[in-house]
């Protein structure tokens, strides 16, 4: 990792992927005006930018989708790639929903939220989404996430009948004890793969998804390399996606195993780092 440096061996950039929450977007969940500008140069480019994020696709901001610079949306961690132009999907990448029962069933008697993403939609239980306010969460990021799910007095698996296969799983936690189960739960299902977001919660995919899948499905879909990809982060799900990135930035305020495995480190995500970084790099 390098502090304060652009990624000069990156050659011909085709692609700029990054996670909003904490990165791309500002603490506040606003998006600082340096950002703004650099998605006018992208486009200028013809650089695709890919929003990539652990949120339902349909949370990202209207002012991000409908960017001419935006190509590409990822969500659930890679679960799912859209084509903005579109709307259509274009690439998914689900567990069968017996494998999120077999889960739930072993969690559901914890202190835990279990919010099922699938095709859009967040499903989740009215009893956890209610007590997911005393957890602990920061105001900015609670108002956000009970903003994207769909609480329903029906359980999880009830919900999930109708649909073909769940994208991911979100747990945050209220509890220690709870966090200490659901680890040790989540580690004998070999189906899954286990990241987080927040230092309050775990969540899983299929096996072998991450947002590092999705940017080399993405790079195959254009036609490029890994190598022509620039990606931003701050959190352990970002982390798959700035290790296949040509560059690999984290922000100032990411977590310290995010930076410690980064090729760069950029500004914080209030200061406008990832828009600043590009500037410096596209020149």
């Amino acid at each position: 990792m390098v502090q304060g440096m652009v990624g000069e061996g990156v050659k011909d950039v085709r692609l700029v992927l990054t996670d909003l929450d904490d990165t791309f977007l500002a603490r506040d969940k606003s998006l600082p005006e340096k950002n703004r500008e650099v998605l006018d140069l992208l486009a200028l480019r013809g650089i695709a930018f890919v929003p990539c994020t652990g949120r339902p696709v349909a949370g990202v901001p209207d002012v991000l989708w409908n960017h001419p610079a935006t190509h590409f949306a990822v969500g659930s961690n890679g679960g799912v790639v859209v084509d903005v132009c579109t709307g259509t999907i274009v690439h998914r990448s689900t567990m069968p929903n017996d494998v999120v029962c077999r889960v739930y069933e072993q969690v559901r008697h914890l202190n835990v939220t279990f919010d099922a993403f699938v095709r859009g939609h967040v499903l989740a239980e009215r009893s956890r989404y209610d007590a997911m306010a005393s957890f602990g969460i920061d105001e900015a990021n609670l108002n956000t996430i009970r903003s994207l799910r769909e609480p329903s007095d029906e359980s999880i698996p009830s919900r999930l009948a109708p649909f073909d296969g769940v994208e991911k799983v979100t747990m945050y936690w209220g509890d220690e004890a709870s966090r200490d189960e659901v680890r040790q739960v989540l580690q004998t299902f070999p189906e899954i793969s286990v990241t987080t977001s927040h230092p309050r919660n775990f969540e899983f995919m299929a096996a072998g998804t991450s947002k590092g899948s999705a940017l080399l499905w993405i790079c195959g879909h254009l036609g490029c390399e890994p190598t022509q990809a620039v990606a931003f982060g701050d959190s352990a799900n970002d982390l798959p996606m700035l290790v296949a990135a040509g560059d690999g930035v984290a922000v100032a305020n990411a977590a310290d195993e995010v930076k410690e495995q980064a090729d760069h480190v950029c500004g914080s995500c209030d200061d406008a780092g990832p828009g600043v970084y590009l500037r410096a790099l596209l020149g």
